[in-house]
């Protein structure tokens, strides 16, 4: 039976109390944007690893505070994140699909009737790297597709604090050499970032877990899709949604950095 916000909010109670004290919101617009929208591609910023443990915590008390608790969400993950300590029982909840889902999938389950959020972290195991404020590149932009496709809006719902949960650590020339065993993608990024993210719980609580939220409107339509250059287009507004994400993350930063 596919699960509401409202009946994933106890073990997102949960979570939330291991990993943070407090949140601090700025989705003023947010209770307008799921009466107006009943269906929605929502975006999130990933953070380090441990980053979608609090951040799924917090979605999902954040659509039930804002009168989304009847809504059924279902998420398309890297199939390492269901390895992630913190989130797996959470995510075996909230995702309600299976890994390898594809566009057609996410647009059928979107335009089935059943659910009506999809909820995607783009950077996937490129969280593997950087600092965990500083966007990496997505993935896959596919949930552009998939979102034109079935004629939804993309929420964006960026996150801060949950950068605390890792430590970047500079690669030494010393361990380049394994680098070079890492897939080719992954090796790419690393080179790029020139870090490595390790995991971190030594800090503590994270004292305030910092929400905003932005509605994005791809400018396709599903014709376009079918016209020579639509991967470029694609492509466009997934460096839209990238930049518009790092904005919101970076005033987070800025506004509830400090405690």
């Amino acid at each position: 039976m596919a699960r509401t916000y409202t009946d994933l909010l106890p073990a997102a109670d949960r979570l939330a109390r291991l990993f943070y004290r407090e949140e601090a919101e700025g989705v003023d617009e947010l209770a307008g944007i799921l009466q107006a929208h009943p269906r929605l591609m929502i975006i999130m910023n990933h953070g380090p690893v441990l980053g979608p443990a609090p951040a799924l915590a917090a979605l999902v008390r954040t659509m039930v505070r804002h009168g989304g608790g009847d809504r059924v969400p279902f998420g398309v993950t890297w199939r390492g994140f269901h390895r992630v300590p913190g989130v797996g029982l959470l995510a075996e909840r909230l995702v309600q699909t299976s890994a390898d889902s594809g566009v057609e999938d996410v647009v059928a389950k979107l335009c089935g009737g059943t659910f009506n959020d999809c909820g995607i972290m783009p950077e996937g195991e490129y969280s593997n790297v950087g600092n965990g404020i500083d966007i990496q590149p997505f993935r896959s932009q596919r949930f552009i597709e998939a979102a034109v496709r079935a004629e939804v809006p993309v929420l964006l719902l960026a996150h801060s604090g949950t950068e605390r949960l890792g430590r970047p650590v500079p690669i030494p020339a010393s361990a380049r050499f394994l680098v070079e065993r890492l897939p080719e993608h992954l090796r790419r990024a690393v080179n790029q970032s020139g870090v490595v993210s390790l995991p971190w719980l030594l800090g503590g609580r994270i004292p305030k877990l910092g929400l905003a939220c932005e509605l994005y409107q791809p400018d396709l339509s599903p014709w376009d899709l079918e016209e020579p250059g639509s991967a470029q287009q694609v492509a466009m507004n997934a460096r839209h949604v990238r930049a518009r994400l790092q904005r919101l993350v970076n005033h987070l930063v800025l506004e509830f950095g400090e405690d």
